[in-house]
């Protein structure tokens, strides 16, 4: 396993969606092999519903057997309640990891079809609806297949226009490290001035505990860009490798009443207080309990 370490650059300005107005009282977590935001939850002392959504087994702790769990991932993306709305709006947000099955291309490490939600337009709909409805989502890395089913418009991810046809899941799952010939960028204090006095610094370590990260070319105007560095990352299997400048790595953008958030990075493997203030900050209707380690 490659373990890869950089600085970013904080840039953008905040969403003017209000949403330091939301307080979240119904979570969803949906567990994922490569990322474990649960445990950022955890540890603010926040209590969250799981759903079952491993691929076979996560990678970063002990193996969990999704047989023995009663909530599944199905349930939550395309199920309905009696009154026939989407199970998602049960929750006030949901919290959904890289590695989660059904939102791919190709199952990983195999060539079996796994793409049972973002192919799917009853899920889709769920989760436009869901939004909609003034909810919040975030989304980790490989899970970025949601967003290009759901929201095309609002990230452009490296490769789409490779792609004989569109949508393209898992063309952008190229990332590698920082471009070591810059090797630091700097925090935009103008623009998340408040974030930088919750973090006493202007520079930011982020860990990459995996290649093969989701990479994103740009966004839209309307899409806030919260962390952006120099990359490195895959062409193609002839062409080698190559640098981007100014890739974003942590965005949010709203869509309707509701808000998403993407990361490029996983988050259970960040610094714990670095990951902790991040989240807050970027899911601002996150109430830490008493207990929260801050």
């Amino acid at each position: 396993m490659k373990r890869l370490c950089c600085l970013f650059l904080l840039v953008a300005c905040q969403s003017e969606q209000g949403i330091k107005e939301l307080r979240y009282e119904n979570i969803a977590v949906v567990n994922g092999d490569f990322d474990n935001m649960k445990e950022v939850l955890t540890r603010l002392d926040i209590a969250a519903t799981e759903f079952e959504g491993f691929i076979s087994q996560p990678v970063y702790g002990t193996p969990e057997d999704g047989e023995q769990s009663v909530l599944q991932a199905e349930g939550l993306f395309q199920g309905r309640d009696e009154a026939e709305r989407t199970v998602m709006l049960e929750y006030d947000a949901i919290f959904v990891n890289s590695g989660v099955r059904g939102l791919g291309d190709y199952v990983y490490n195999g060539v079996d079809s796994d793409d049972d939600f973002v192919a799917d337009p009853v899920a889709v709909e769920n989760i436009r609806q869901y939004i909609s409805n003034g909810r919040t989502m975030v989304i980790s890395d490989w899970a970025g297949d949601l967003i290009e089913a759901t929201w095309p418009d609002k990230i452009e991810f490296v490769n789409e226009s490779n792609c004989d046809e569109e949508p393209c899941w898992d063309a952008s799952q190229v990332g590698v490290g920082l471009n070591e010939a810059t090797g630091y960028a700097v925090v935009n204090g103008s623009a998340h001035e408040e974030l930088v006095n919750q973090l006493g610094s202007e520079q930011l370590v982020i860990d990459f505990d995996f290649s093969h990260w989701t990479v994103i070319k740009s966004v839209a105007d309307d899409v806030d860009v919260y962390l952006s560095a120099d990359i490195e990352y895959r062409i193609s299997g002839a062409e080698g490798y190559g640098t981007m400048d100014d890739v974003p790595l942590l965005v949010g953008f709203d869509s309707d009443r509701g808000r998403v958030v993407f990361s490029a990075f996983h988050w259970y493997t960040q610094n714990p207080a670095l990951a902790n203030q991040l989240m807050l900050y970027v899911a601002e209707g996150l109430n830490p309990g008493p207990n929260a380690e801050l």
